[in-house]
């Protein structure tokens, strides 16, 4: 999967939403505004340029926010866009970079988390745009597999995530998806194939990769949720 591409893509589409009118409320994230939401993208993507090159797994330094004016944001957006781009696309994926999970501290974490965290955002600003913006099946699959596999398990060792004990089962319906999920206490099992668990969720990639990250209820279109439903809050990374 061509992340580096896939994030040039989504960051693209959340400005061309947003900058409709940065003084739009954004629905998927109660009190926030587009301008909120790009300011947010933009921080993130300052801290990633800032701590990426390093070389080492230390926290990455804290950075400014950026400016609230409106043509000012827009343009600082789009140099971030860039400079992150070109470090995800020219570093080295197995070069040292801190996160925030108990995966490898690689620069290969962010080429991932980055691709992601940009479609639910590009989601989110097609949103206050009143678009509709269809998830990608694939692209979903792959952000349902690192919010259980990575975001999930860092989350639930830190207190973040809600609470729940059992298991649940995730399948996918328009393209391979399939996941087996044990939470017991802190700790976070998944591993694919099919099996009936105390709680289920069929259905659509995208709007399963929804739910898990709260836009949207399991009981969505396009999803059937079974058995002890409280258990799949408890999947939320927090």
């Amino acid at each position: 999967m061509d992340y580096p591409a896939l994030f040039q893509a989504e960051a693209e589409a959340l400005l061309a939403s947003a900058a409709k009118d940065l003084d739009a409320p954004v629905p998927a994230c109660p009190g926030w505004d587009c301008r909120r939401l790009v300011s947010h993208v933009a921080r993130l993507l300052d801290s990633t340029v800032a701590h990426l090159p390093r070389g080492v797994v230390d926290p990455p330094p804290r950075v400014e926010r950026p400016p609230a004016e409106s043509a000012a944001l827009v343009e600082h957006y789009r140099r971030a866009v860039a400079a992150t781009a070109a470090l995800l696309r020219d570093l080295d994926p197995a070069a040292p970079a801190w996160n925030m999970t108990l995966e490898p501290r690689v620069v290969g974490f962010w080429r991932r988390r980055l691709a992601h965290e940009l479609q639910i955002h590009a989601w989110d600003a097609a949103g206050a745009a009143g678009e509709a913006r269809p998830l990608d099946p694939v692209l979903a699959a792959d952000g349902i597999d690192e919010l259980l596999r990575a975001l999930l398990p860092a989350s639930r060792a830190a207190g973040l995530s809600g609470p729940g004990d059992g298991t649940a089962h995730i399948h996918l319906t328009d393209t391979p998806g399939e996941w087996m999920i044990g939470l017991a206490g802190d700790k976070v099992d998944v591993t694919e194939g099919h099996a009936k668990g105390d709680a289920g969720l069929r259905g659509e990639a995208g709007p399963a990769l929804l739910a898990l990250w709260g836009r949207t209820g399991f009981d969505a279109p396009g999803l059937t949720a079974f058995g002890d439903t409280d258990l799949l809050l408890a999947l939320r990374a927090g």
